[in-house]
């Protein structure tokens, strides 16, 4: 990671990835609320801040777990 620090690149591309990211974020606590048919008003900032933490862990661990079966993938290693 420290040679991408180098490279001015790296921070647009952390800044871009994490818009992204961000979006993401945005749209499933949306579609959560809108599942359970609540608004954000129905929430404090408290409440708020935990629903996207979670949704951004989700996101994490989803993207995590693609990451490694596609790494798999290229690799030829099947799991199953």
């Amino acid at each position: 990671m420290k040679f991408l620090e180098k490279f001015n690149i790296s921070q647009k591309l952390k800044n871009r990835i994490k818009e992204a990211i961000d979006k993401r974020v945005e749209l499933r606590v949306q579609a959560r609320l809108a599942q359970h048919h609540l608004k954000k008003e129905d929430f404090t900032p408290e409440e708020l801040e935990i629903i996207y933490m979670d949704e951004r862990q989700k996101l994490y661990d989803d993207l995590k777990s693609k990451g490694l079966i596609a790494l798999l993938a290229a690799l030829g290693i099947s799991l199953f």
